[in-house]
């Protein structure tokens, strides 16, 4: 058996852990069983590398624990301890199902509804809801692979619940429909089972295949309500490739299913691709506002219908359709003198939205303003790696807020180029942090002598010495004949 624990928390981000942690603590608290469903369940098991969205259901009312998640004290400085409480960037709650679409500040995004049964009325129609046990609910989705749940009461937390076998189906790479009446009852499924078939590389097993092309020829994909037709769509644009995903059901002929102004508008593959390849250089932005703006650039003035169709909340509508306002101010700003300087450049881009950023990557070409862009996000983080935090301690500043003052200080003049050296960066640390320069060491006294030394002159040229005359020895005396005798 996996063990379920290591799986979580080696697959899922420090932040989905988190949010994980956070609303287990606190259904945990409220006498509530919550469990981990759906995709992220699946992705677990299939080894998927990144998992997209998390998705909890819990046997009870979610107002419980959503009423838990305001942001703390500690969190509305801007940054969140990992005890803290996940801040809520925005939530819409849906009272009909009971249950909430969740985007925490850290950038998870989340559903939490109540365990429920779902009855259908009219094929297409959406079905009447009803509380249900955590089986029930897994009962009732769509394909076994996403009918499984792991449990995250404290007493149970990693045990996988599979009533429908769907991990086998997995293993076969395979999507299998829980009830014959799966694609009649709700066509969403026929584009949810393409997506994430060509996401995932699954195909239909045998039955499942011979229900979703009679469903085909049906046409049963003309019968999703508006509701429907927006969920799907925003779903396409959440995929890691929606322009792959958007051809397919172009290719098909169902893009008319879920928007017929979007079926007789021709879509930029294109821009999409060069989306993909921006990313590269920004890859925490969220593409999905600049993946919206592709899709319907081409609508004219149903823009506006269609951004209210898709997207979540009256929020996200009001900054996708002021998107290419923005950017344009944006790009004046940062192509203007105003941002000639690398610190102004730094002051500028530093807590602009990074999809504005991606926006203008992707759209505004010119030198300047990509050049600028990039120096933001390759330079200067360099620079900021490089501060001369220990240098500082060294000089017997402790760290403290004063310590990131004058790094941040630092910093700006290291950009900007003011700094020019290491015995000028040691001066200017000492000068802003008040610390004095060590006193000169003084010069060691020369000792005194009891004699004083004789002067010494500098020696002069050197002659060469003349030769002297030698004395000649004197001649010896002949001997006399009478002396010889």
């Amino acid at each position: 058996m996996s063990d379920y624990n290591f799986l979580m928390e080696s697959r899922l981000s420090p932040e989905q852990m988190h949010v994980l942690n956070t609303l287990s603590r606190i259904a945990a608290g409220q006498g509530l069983n919550l469990y981990l469903v759906g995709g992220a369940v699946r992705d677990l098991i299939h080894g998927q590398p990144v998992i997209r969205d998390l998705d909890f259901v819990v046997e009870g009312h979610p107002q419980r624990i959503l009423r838990a998640l305001e942001p703390s004290a500690a969190s509305k400085g801007g940054k969140e301890s990992t005890g803290a409480v996940p801040r809520v960037a925005s939530l819409v709650y849906d009272r009909r199902l009971d249950a909430a679409e969740l985007h925490f500040a850290n950038g998870v995004r989340a559903e939490l509804a109540a365990s429920r049964n779902e009855i259908y009325s009219r094929p297409g129609r959406p079905p009447d809801v009803e509380p249900a046990s955590i089986f029930e609910d897994l009962r009732r989705r769509d394909f076994s692979a996403n009918a499984m749940a792991v449990s995250l009461h404290p007493n149970s937390r990693g045990l996988l619940l599979d009533p429908t076998n769907g991990a086998a189906d997995i293993a076969q790479r395979e999507f299998r429909v829980l009830s014959i009446r799966t694609f009649a009852e709700a066509p969403a499924r026929i584009y949810r089972l393409l997506r994430l078939g060509q996401r995932l590389d699954f195909k239909p097993e045998a039955r499942t295949a011979g229900y979703l092309e009679s469903a085909l020829a049906n046409r049963a994909w003309e019968n999703l309500s508006p509701e429907q037709q927006g969920i799907e769509l925003r779903a396409i644009l959440q995929e890691e490739n929606p322009a792959r995903v958007l051809k397919m059901f172009v290719d098909r002929g169902l893009l008319r299913g879920l928007d017929r102004k979007l079926a007789s508008t021709r879509i930029a593959y294109d821009k999409f691709a060069r989306i993909r390849a921006a990313l590269r250089a920004l890859p925490d932005a969220d593409p999905f506002l600049l993946y919206f703006h592709c899709l319907v650039e081409k609508t004219g003035g149903q823009r506006v219908q269609l951004a209210k169709k898709i997207l979540p909340d009256s929020r996200t509508v009001k900054v996708a359709l002021d998107l290419e306002r923005e950017a344009k101010k944006l790009a004046h700003a940062l192509g203007g003198g105003k941002a000639a300087r690398p610190s102004q450049v730094y002051a500028l881009l530093t807590g602009t939205p990074r999809h504005l950023i991606l926006f203008l990557l992707v759209h505004y070409p010119q030198v300047k303003i990509q050049s600028r862009i990039k120096s933001f996000l390759f330079k200067f983080p360099q620079v900021r790696a490089r501060l001369p935090r220990a240098e500082l301690q060294a000089l017997g500043f402790a760290p403290g807020p004063k310590f990131e003052k004058i790094m941040e200080r630092i910093f700006i003049d290291q950009l900007d180029g003011r700094i020019k050296g290491h015995t000028q960066l040691v001066k200017e640390l000492r000068s802003l942090g008040g610390i004095k320069e060590p006193e000169p060491k003084p010069k060691p006294l020369e000792p005194k002598s009891a004699k004083a030394k004789p002067a010494k002159t500098k020696p002069g040229p050197v002659k060469a010495a003349t030769p002297q005359p030698q004395p000649s020895k004197p001649a010896k005396p002949k001997k006399s004949s009478h002396q010889k005798k």
